[in-house]
């Protein structure tokens, strides 16, 4: 039997680089094993693309011409403004749909570009609340991560660590981390002295290390600026599919998808997690356990194409 949606026309838009946009590649490939004849843009300018002056919205309108797709599924899409949308929806008769996977923070930028897509898919309830209260059709649509890329990676070259944490240096993140230094933290990210991780490296570190720390930006900030949010961020699902028990702050979200205590450890102040750290470090079998009931509930329902089943599905009947 074909896949279910062998034949629709998609046009995928997105940031395409194996080194730091790695997920526009994996929905193409999931899309693509879904059935879908898929062609892509890339979102950004640069290159062949800059040298000759072909902005985004020529190389769309282009696409569009040639392709006829049924679907226009734009992931983020920060540049590309709501009024080229309402002049490339002339030319042809596809739906567009915007999958917004940034934070609060960026809360004023996915209402700006929300307005020219006939639905929103955002991965924090909390957003998803906001552009409805204005009209538009938002969905829950959860992050998820690609089981080719994200699977165990023991390498005894590696090295092992205690605690592992693999992020941008910020302060609010820097001040919480300072809870757990002391009990074998190893940090790298832009900012951190180690520097960023990159292609297998970055599985690396954390399938060596006993913990795998998550640390969503803006823990710790007062309530009151809004910018923290509800939603799970892309690391949770990477993390349980490199199968290391996972410790992470209790945003709301999180626990539509992972079984708090199960399958994912949560932390809501810096107390609580050097009490989880320390409890994991002296656990090893209940490490083993958790981390192992995260990677099966994330192969079974959390990849890039079980989201993307869904988007179709919601978006199409």
């Amino acid at each position: 039997m074909p896949p279910v949606h062998s034949g629709i026309r998609l046009l995928l838009v997105a940031k395409f680089n194996q080194r730091y946009h790695r997920t526009g590649s994996a929905l193409r490939d999931a899309l693509a094993a879904l059935g879908c004849n898929v062609v892509t843009v890339e979102e950004r300018t640069r290159g062949l693309h800059a040298l000759l002056r072909r902005p985004l919205e020529r190389r769309l309108a282009a696409a569009i011409r040639t392709h006829r797709p049924d679907l226009v599924l734009v992931f983020k899409g920060a540049s590309l403004g709501p009024e080229v949308i309402d002049h490339l929806r002339g030319k042809g008769a596809a739906l567009w749909v915007n999958w917004f996977p940034d934070g609060p923070h960026l809360l004023d930028l996915s209402l700006r570009i929300g307005r020219a897509y006939d639905r929103c898919f955002i991965f924090d309830t909390s957003m998803v609340d906001r552009h409805r209260a204005i009209g538009r059709t938002a969905d829950y649509l959860a992050e998820g991560f690609d089981p080719g890329y994200h699977r165990p990676l023991p390498d005894a070259s590696w090295g092992r660590e205690r605690i592992a944490f693999v992020g941008t240096h910020e302060p609010l993140r820097a001040h919480a981390l300072e809870t757990v230094r002391d009990l074998g933290l190893a940090t790298w990210g832009p900012g951190w002295s180690r520097g960023p991780l990159f292609g297998d490296d970055f599985v690396r570190a954390f399938s060596n290390a006993d913990v795998a720390l998550n640390l969503h930006q803006f823990f710790g900030e007062a309530s009151g600026t809004g910018r923290y949010g509800t939603g799970a961020n892309r690391r949770v699902f990477e993390l349980a599919g490199i199968g290391t028990v996972q410790l992470c702050d209790a945003k709301a979200d999180i626990e539509r998808n992972f079984s708090a205590g199960r399958e994912i450890v949560l932390f809501r102040s810096t107390g609580e997690l050097r009490e989880q750290a320390q409890w994991l470090l002296g656990a090893p079998e209940d490490r083993r356990v958790i981390a192992a009931r995260a990677r099966e509930r994330a192969l079974a329902q959390h990849t890039w194409r079980h989201r993307l089943e869904e988007l179709l599905a919601a978006t199409l009947r």
